[in-house]
């Protein structure tokens, strides 16, 4: 009998088709705890910006026990101007919050540059899923994303149940991230989060 798939830093089985990198980060050990919830060579846009205060959330899958501490999402060319309040945060696959980073107020966030938010908690992970991490910015200039953007009724309709790889949520949010996602309104914009 054998075991298919490969064990990381152990025992090598016999069917490296079945691997699958813990993150698709390219020079990233795949020793420490990062996901990706698209890989980098994917992000082929400069995602449009949402309206002020309105959260743009993506879909990632996590595994039991993995450990949240950081979630990042990386601004394209346009950069975030006269910002009052934002945040990144972590939601169950149901759409239920479960943690957020600090209050952002009038922090910068530069073009082309990653904003990596450490949540107030940490958060373990208790089963399998395609969790959802979304981040809010309130300014007169939102900041682009970058990331992919694929057909909404496409993404929402591979399969019988799935859903939207990017979506919005949520209006005037401030500071504070929603208690729930509520209505998760499908976008044609999928930006690349990372959580560390």
């Amino acid at each position: 009998m054998t075991v298919l798939g490969r064990y990381y830093e152990g025992v090598l089985a016999d069917a490296a088709a079945f691997d699958l990198p813990f993150n698709a980060l390219p020079g990233v050990s795949q020793g420490s705890f990062v996901r990706s919830n698209i890989p980098v060579w994917a992000c082929t846009s400069d995602l449009a910006a949402t309206a002020t205060g309105v959260a743009i959330g993506t879909r990632i899958w996590l595994r039991k026990g993995d450990v949240v501490t950081n979630i990042s999402f990386v601004a394209g060319n346009t950069a975030l101007a006269t910002g009052t309040a934002g945040w990144h945060a972590l939601y169950d696959p149901d759409g239920a919050l479960l943690a957020q980073s600090a209050a952002q107020g009038a922090t910068a966030w530069a073009a082309n540059t990653a904003r990596k938010l450490a949540l107030t908690a940490p958060k373990t992970i208790t089963v399998d899923g395609w969790y959802i991490v979304a981040t809010s910015t309130t300014a007169a200039t939102v900041q682009t994303l970058i990331g992919n953007a694929p057909i909404v009724a496409a993404t929402a309709a591979v399969h019988t149940g799935s859903k939207a790889l990017g979506f919005t949520f949520g209006s005037a949010t401030g500071d504070v991230a929603p208690a729930t996602t509520g209505t998760q309104t499908g976008v044609a914009k999928c930006p690349l989060a990372v959580v560390s």
